[in-house]
């Protein structure tokens, strides 16, 4: 495992990123190295699965590259009142990892998004709004925005929920990971494969319940939509982390997998 921390320039951001590339130490010069963007949770960065989480030790067993990424507090949004992660992420991220670094794939095929909780929303925002970049997305313990309820705002700051989304409701645009859904399943084009994942104990198992039944709702083949709960774990790394392996089984990583 090779880790490098990244910290380039974005245009549509206007300002220095922070990310880190886990890559496989592999020494031949064969096919491109596919590549997955991990989004952190609400309290996270772009160590977070570094030292938390398991994608270090995951890179040589797969084969694959891990992008480690920082949106801070936007929850992966095109904030009203801040950055444009959403885009970012979907759109120049990957082209400036591929510069920089060139043993990445440039095929959606080898190219997928990935998070946990508030990154797990995010992860379906950007590759829900990109379906023609990440050929999957994987989200554990994440539920939609649109349904939670906002947390009560500091004295003295503008409302989270505010600066992220303005004053709107949120549930029939594409802000909400259940309207995004519909509105791309009856669009032309490719669809994501998504991989959704809740712990049985989590506190917000509720919305992910929610999530999983818009998903089951339309046609399977549509996002090769597929459920996991493990009951016995909460919010929590031990789950994320197992999960992450079988994010990447489910994609066929690490072995012969068809173009």
């Amino acid at each position: 495992m090779i880790s490098a921390y990244v910290h380039p320039y974005s245009n549509i951001l206007n300002m220095e990123t922070d990310c880190r590339l886990i890559m496989p130490d592999i020494d031949d010069a064969g096919d491109p190295i596919p590549c997955i963007y991990l989004c952190h949770g609400g309290s996270g960065d772009e160590d977070a699965w570094l030292f938390l989480g398991n994608a270090a030790a995951l890179a040589d067993r797969y084969r694959t590259a891990f992008c480690l990424v920082n949106a801070r507090d936007s929850l992966f949004a095109d904030m009203a009142h801040g950055f444009r992660f959403t885009t970012f992420i979907g759109n120049e991220l990957p082209e400036i990892m591929r510069r920089l670094f060139p043993r990445l794939s440039r095929e959606r095929k080898d190219t997928f998004i990935c998070g946990l909780s508030n990154g797990g929303y995010g992860a379906l925002l950007i590759g829900l709004s990109h379906p023609e970049v990440f050929a999957a997305i994987g989200a554990f313990s994440a539920g939609d925005k649109a349904d939670a309820v906002p947390k009560p705002a500091v004295p003295g700051e503008m409302d989270p929920r505010i600066r992220v989304f303005g004053q709107m409701d949120i549930k029939d645009t594409p802000m909400s990971i259940r309207h995004l859904a519909g509105t791309l399943a009856e669009s032309p084009g490719p669809k994501p494969r998504i991989y959704h994942a809740c712990g049985g104990k989590d506190p917000w198992l509720d919305l992910n319940i929610m999530v999983r039944n818009c998903f089951e709702s339309i046609s399977l083949p549509d996002y090769d939509y597929r459920y996991d709960q493990m009951d016995e774990y909460g919010h929590e790394w031990p789950f994320w982390n197992e999960e992450l392996v079988r994010f990447l089984d489910y994609l066929g990583l690490g072995q012969d997998r068809e173009t």
